[in-house]
């Protein structure tokens, strides 16, 4: 992508996120669904950037993940899940799904990831939850996912099935069809806006029109890195919009100016970070798990710097950031969440022990 046309798209979505995102993010928060924002984060080209599998495809795609998450974490994971479903399909080598690839890049067909528990069964942290049986023209694949985001009736989402013979075909779902239900049956403590849901999959068919990899444990190698690199888009953007709280709050600044973790500080572990990340996705289409784990360490700091920006926030403001609606407790909360999501921490510090043992 050009500079000049990179520069447009940044300045576009930088005014969706001030004008539409950033006013609506407490009702987000509170369960507002943003699918008017995302899908003028489309338009503006903020899912389109990552489709050629360059490194600086990605790194634009963190950026405009990053303006989001400075207002919203919510909207920011949103933006994420639409951008993973773009990663798989523009890395598959099957005709039937990449038709949908345009749609999803553009922002007029939304949708989530599917591959928590997936990446959690390739770990051996918890089995692979779909299963499945071949028919003629297709799988009939049965099962529950307990959370897939950013869906709604006539979203698509990923999922990973077994067959009987222990091979596992990644492929499409349609959130709401034949098969395929979805239901909201738990309230959460942040993140309530983005569209998470319980998935119920009885027998439903998925046609090879709509099979990703008819060999995933080939293709999830192949987009991994991508995968968890796109996640940083998350914390880098709430640690600067936290940086930019503390930094207006004129009441608050005297005061708190001794604490360890100040503004510039989370503003120059942000500016590291990032420059770590584009070192990362130049070596992305590597599959070796040496690759990888260092993928996960870079991830692992971005939670760590999500946490403890965010904690400094809440020290900064004190008693006012312990009030209902405060900002400050808003983006604590949603930095915990950058800490849960897979690949969690408890996830990636269980695989990078594992590392140092074997």
């Amino acid at each position: 992508m050009a500079a000049t046309a990179r520069i447009e798209i940044t300045r576009d979505v930088a005014a969706i996120v001030r004008d539409d995102l950033h006013p609506q993010a407490q009702a987000i928060d509170a369960g507002l669904y943003p699918e008017d924002v995302l899908r003028s984060l489309g338009a503006a080209g903020a899912y389109g950037r990552h489709v050629d599998g360059s490194a600086a495809g990605l790194l634009a795609a963190v950026e405009a993940m990053t303006l989001a998450g400075e207002a919203c974490l919510s909207t920011a994971f949103c933006v994420w899940c639409q951008d993973a479903l773009v990663w798989y399909l523009a890395r598959s080598e099957e005709s039937g799904p990449r038709r949908l690839l345009a749609g999803v890049a553009e922002g007029r067909l939304l949708g989530g990831t599917g591959l928590s528990n997936p990446m959690k069964a390739f770990s051996g942290i918890e089995p692979l939850a779909l299963t499945a049986q071949r028919e003629a023209g297709g799988y009939r694949v049965r099962g529950r996912l307990p959370w897939v985001s950013n869906l709604a009736p006539g979203h698509v989402f990923a999922g990973i099935f077994s067959l009987p013979d222990g091979r596992r075909v990644m492929g499409l779902f349609e959130a709401g069809a034949e098969g395929v239900a979805i239901s909201a049956n738990a309230r959460f403590v942040a993140l309530e806006g983005t569209g998470t849901y319980t998935v119920m999959i009885r027998d439903a068919f998925v046609p090879d029109l709509d099979v990703i990899a008819h060999d995933a444990a080939a293709f999830v190698p192949r987009i991994r890195n991508g995968f968890v690199l796109l996640q940083t888009g998350m914390g880098l953007g709430l640690a600067r919009g936290v940086a930019a709280l503390m930094r207006a709050d004129a009441r608050g600044r005297a005061p708190a100016e001794h604490l360890p973790l100040g503004p510039s500080a989370i503003e120059d572990r942000v500016a590291a970070i990032s420059a770590r990340v584009a070192e990362a996705a130049r070596s992305h289409a590597e599959t070796d798990r040496k690759t990888f784990l260092e993928t996960l360490r870079l991830r692992l700091d971005v939670s760590w710097l999500a946490l403890e920006a965010a904690q400094s926030a809440m020290l900064h403001f004190g008693a006012r950031g312990y009030l209902e609606g405060a900002e400050a407790f808003r983006r604590l909360r949603e930095a915990q969440f950058v800490a849960i999501v897979t690949p969690s921490v408890k996830h990636i510090t269980a695989e990078l022990a594992r590392s140092d043992v074997s």
